[in-house]
């Protein structure tokens, strides 16, 4: 994965990474999926902004689960 170069939100080239390779955990209407391979990266106006790899497992449907929920 190529590192970016630039903040998507203000277009500042002063970045640094801040959580390489992290995992994130996402559930949305009862279907977990882990994400591997998850950049986070930090420019000098403090905005915080994701990079996602390729690597990605679907689980099964939790039926009892309602809503939405992130963990990193």
């Amino acid at each position: 994965m190529n590192a970016p170069r630039m903040c998507p939100h203000c277009g500042t080239e002063l970045i640094e990474p801040t959580f390489i390779y992290a995992t994130m955990s996402v559930s949305f209407d009862g279907m977990p999926c882990a994400v591997s391979g998850l950049h986070t990266y930090r420019c000098d106006n403090a905005h915080f902004f994701l990079v996602f790899g390729n690597q990605k497992d679907v689980e099964e449907s939790d039926s009892g689960a309602k809503g939405s929920s992130l963990f990193l």
